[in-house]
């Protein structure tokens, strides 16, 4: 198993890889940098042959688009950045690995959206580069199943839950959030080992439940 790393100074997957040695490889990875992306694919490269599942996790929300309206001054570059990361991050590190996932048996790929991507269902008027963002890679999950789905893969996007994370850079500001990291990861997980395509619908909550677009 491979995880990727952007925080250095973080060294929850270094401790994690000391309990369960051999079983989980830490790579430097920044998914807003295309050389970090493909640099990091060489690496699992040279050490595997396949991929059976592809985790896209990575994702931030700026402070300054927490309660910004279109009525407020709009941080132009932040929403850049924003979709930078969340949404053509997990194209760059698809398409990094496609060849790996592609030579895989039982192949799975999981794009980590929100909530906050559902047109149908959004009903706030603030967090507009993040809820964009998301909304895109609700896109960019259809889109490759368009392309995957009849080669195998099984593609799902899923919106993981309110999370008690670092979304804004502060926990404080996601404190009252009812999940914790790791209870979010393992639904997420049940879902993702557990769940068959039966149809082209590919968002999905944490409870495996569709949800709409």
């Amino acid at each position: 198993m491979f995880a990727g790393s952007y925080l250095s100074e973080r060294k929850e997957l270094e401790r994690l890889a000391g309990i369960y040695p051999g079983a989980l490889r830490v790579i430097s990875l920044d998914v807003s940098d295309t050389a970090s992306v493909n640099a990091a694919a060489v690496k699992i490269a040279a050490e595997t042959d396949r991929l059976n599942l592809v985790v896209n996790n990575a994702g931030i929300a700026l402070v300054n688009d927490k309660e910004a309206t279109i009525f407020d001054d709009i941080d132009y570059d932040g929403i850049i950045q924003t979709f930078n990361v969340n949404a053509l991050g997990m194209l760059r590190v698809t398409k990094s690995v496609l060849n790996l996932l592609l030579n895989a048996e039982d192949k799975r790929l999981v794009n980590i959206t929100s909530l906050a991507g559902s047109v149908k269902l959004l009903t706030r008027k603030n967090q507009i580069g993040y809820t964009m963002s998301k909304a895109a890679g609700n896109m960019q999950t259809k889109l490759l199943y368009n392309s995957l789905n009849p080669k195998g893969v099984k593609v799902f996007a899923i919106h993981p839950g309110w999370i008690h994370t670092q979304l804004f850079g502060d926990p404080e500001l996601m404190k009252d959030a009812p999940f914790k990291a790791h209870e979010g990861a393992a639904l997420v997980l049940d879902f993702t080992l557990n769940a068959e395509q039966d149809n082209d619908h590919v968002f999905f909550g944490n409870d495996g439940k569709p949800m709409a677009y």
